[in-house]
């Protein structure tokens, strides 16, 4: 037999577990499979039997309801509305028909498992045909007799009907008893079903009540069993750590939690593992303090003899930074003289930068006006030739006017001829030679205004060429001005571009004195910081020594 302290925790609260989910999942695939047999049981009354028992008693009904209607045939025999009541008897009956076909196929379309139930049915067929075939019987006799005209012929036929409605009397009852037996035999066989249900399901509750007590029993002792196993090691376990706590270093683990191979074999090992490097420990650990103490005797000395040459640099430090104080002040004086330099420079290069504009501006004009004077002496000259083609084109327009007033008293020669009817004509050659008139007047008075035209474009002329003279000729003056403007303009350009070097190499040197009085104040506060430095570490020293003292007191405690 396995024991438990050879099988890990693990395995043993898996075993457990397991062990109670088997039995759990037996119970329950018991339950399911007697649920599902007592549920199948119930369907098959369901579907089946109670399904059976409705079709044999709607078959009865309406073999009773079709009995009624055809004993209602013979008492309408002396009745005078005869024919009436055997047509309303006829409706009901093929009614009745109907729903005791439908009940009929019910019946038949359920399963029959019993050879009795099946032998039933097999009679209750032959039964039920005769019982159809005699009514159709009856119902065809009441039909000839509803379509008969004759009297006679109507009795006669009525007296048949008589003999087959007492025939059908035996027959309906013979099917009635045929379907009692059915509907007994069907009871019977629920009463069986429904007796070996409950019998099964005492069965079961009694199984389930015994398995859930010996599932129950078999769960508590194996939770005891494996709790125990588990516990009481553990229990040892944390009484020896108990002891380690304190200080007690000579005892180790028992031989019987060593030799487990489970979880608590392995953490035996390990706490036994543990004791005998804390024994090494503590051994080294007395020596260390030895080593310690006459360590921190020496580290004070040190520090000591380290801070006095920290303060030196200190003050040799301060005195360096007193003097690049002063090579800074001097430095920004010359800075700003520097700047002034380059400002003055840059002031004088912009008002001579503006002299050369005014002096390019002034040249351009006068080159400007120069072929503008050109292009008005062109046009003028353009302006005389036009006034010249318009001076020809009125002596022309003066010749027409002369034309037209010599035609114009040749129509009125010719009119005063025609007498009355040239009066109208006349007055025409009239206004035609007094618009030559004006016309010709017209003529002569834009040749005089072209010639004062001509006049003036000649004056005009003779002036543009002069001024035109006059403005090359001051050209030519103003081109050695502008020479000089632009080469004062390059010397001030090098005197501002020097001045800015000379700022830019003050902005250096005073960039260089700002990194050296930074480079100074970091040693001078690293200084400090060493000196702050050493004077913890002579503090940390002396806790250092204190320190060893006190954990020489604290290995003290351990028994090795």
């Amino acid at each position: 037999m396995v024991k438990l302290r050879n099988v890990s925790i693990g395995k043993r609260l898996g075993f457990g577990f397991g062990t109670v989910v088997l039995i759990a999942l037996a119970l329950g695939i018991t339950g399911i499979l007697g649920i599902s047999r007592l549920s199948n049981d119930l369907e098959y009354i369901t579907t089946n039997r109670i399904s059976d028992l409705r079709s044999l008693a709607g078959l009865n009904y309406q073999r009773m309801a079709i009995r009624a209607e055809t004993l209602g045939v013979v008492i309408t025999e002396d009745k005078s509305n005869r024919d009436e009541e055997l047509l309303k008897i006829l409706e009901r009956r093929k009614k009745a028909s109907d729903r005791i076909d439908e009940h009929w196929n019910a019946l038949l379309s359920v399963p029959r498992h019993m050879e009795k139930g099946r032998q039933l049915v097999e009679i209750l067929k032959v039964q039920y045909q005769s019982w159809r075939k005699i009514h159709g019987d009856i119902d065809r006799l009441v039909e000839e007799i509803l379509r008969s005209q004759s009297v006679d012929r109507k009795n006669t036929l009525f007296q048949e009907l008589k003999a087959q409605v007492y025939r059908s009397i035996p027959i309906s009852d013979v099917m009635g008893s045929t379907f009692d037996d059915l509907t007994r035999n069907n009871n019977e066989q629920t009463d069986l079903l429904v007796e070996g249900d409950l019998k099964r399901a005492g069965m079961m509750e009694m199984f389930f009540l015994l398995a859930m007590i010996v599932g129950v029993f078999i769960a508590l002792v194996m939770t005891v069993k494996i709790s125990r196993s588990i516990v009481l090691p553990i229990a040892s376990a944390v009484s020896f750590l108990s002891r380690l706590r304190e200080g007690e270093l000579r005892e180790n683990v028992p031989k019987e939690f060593l030799m487990r191979k489970d979880e608590i074999g392995t953490l035996a090992q390990a706490v036994q593992d543990l004791t005998e490097e804390l024994r090494e420990q503590i051994a080294s650990m007395k020596e260390v303090t030895v080593a310690l103490a006459s360590s921190a005797y020496q580290i004070s000395a040190s520090v000591s003899e380290v801070t006095a040459g920290a303060e030196e640099t200190a003050v040799a430090v301060v005195e360096t930074t007193a003097t690049m104080e002063e090579v800074r002040t001097t430095a920004e004086v010359t800075n700003r003289k520097s700047k002034e330099v380059a400002e003055s420079a840059q002031q004088g290069l912009q008002v001579v930068q503006k002299g050369k504009s005014a002096t390019d501006a002034l040249f351009d004009g006068m080159k400007n006006v120069g072929e503008r004077m050109t292009s008005i002496a062109e046009t003028i000259i353009r302006l005389s030739e036009q006034s010249q083609e318009v001076g020809e084109i009125t002596e022309t327009v003066e010749d027409l006017a002369e034309q037209s007033n010599l035609l114009a008293v040749n129509a009125a020669v010719e009119a005063a001829k025609a007498g009355e009817q040239g009066r109208g004509f006349s007055v025409v050659a009239q206004e035609i030679k007094s618009l030559a008139e004006q016309s010709k007047q017209s003529a002569k008075e834009v040749q005089r205004i072209l010639r004062d035209i001509q006049k003036a474009t000649s004056a005009a002329v003779m002036a543009i060429e002069q001024g035109s003279k006059a403005v090359e000729q001051g050209a030519k003056d103003a081109v050695p001005s502008r020479e000089s403007i632009q080469g004062i303009t390059k010397k001030f350009v090098e005197s501002a571009q020097s001045a800015a070097q000379i700022a830019a190499a003050n902005n250096e040197l005073l960039a260089g004195i700002d990194q050296v009085t930074q480079a100074m104040e970091s040693i001078k506060a690293a200084g400090e910081q060493n000196v702050a430095g050493m004077k913890d570490l002579e503090a940390a020293s002396g806790g250092l020594k204190e320190m060893g003292q006190k954990l020489s007191l604290l290995i003290e405690r351990y028994t090795v």
